[in-house]
């Protein structure tokens, strides 16, 4: 009875080692899971990448006489400006290129300018004029200037550039 016993408590002590064996297997193959990473800061995204017009729209839109109806501000802009595109920096300057058309062949390629988001993430501010902003995500910059022009909001909508 003795070595049975024995045996009972060897073998209860070879389960439970061999349980906190498979435990510690466990747990330590969790840790080598990646955690998944932090989704990008509203800042990080505008950084990333160049940015071109994609859209203007006016709200309500703007009465030019005679009938017409100005609704997307791209109506009014020329080829040569239709290119250009922005690079936002962490340090809260951009570079407008003038693209591969320029309205002018004098002007310089790239114009230096200033931006920033405010702390909340809602105020974009661009060369001292503030938008509200509507939308950043991996491929799409969207913000409005409210008061345009005649009392119209102008929504600025940029896609990522290829």
């Amino acid at each position: 009875t003795r070595s049975m016993s024995r045996w009972n408590w060897s073998r209860k002590w070879r389960v439970a080692a061999l349980s906190l064996a498979v435990l510690a297997l466990t747990v330590a193959g969790c840790g080598d899971e990646p955690l998944p990473a932090p989704a990008p800061s509203k800042t990080e995204l505008i950084c990333k990448g160049k940015w071109e017009i994609a859209s203007l729209p006016i709200e309500p839109a703007l009465d030019l006489g005679g009938g017409v109806k100005l609704k997307d501000y791209t109506q009014m802009m020329q080829d040569c400006e239709k290119d250009n595109f922005y690079a936002f920096k962490a340090d809260n300057t951009y570079t407008l290129d003038e693209g591969l058309l320029k309205c002018n062949p004098a002007d310089a390629q790239t114009k230096p300018g200033v931006w920033s988001l405010s702390a909340d993430g809602k105020t974009f501010t661009l060369d001292g004029e503030k938008a509200t902003l509507i939308l950043i995500d991996d491929n799409n910059l969207q913000f409005r200037r409210d008061s345009f022009l005649q009392n119209s909001s102008l929504t600025m909508n940029f896609r990522k550039r290829p």
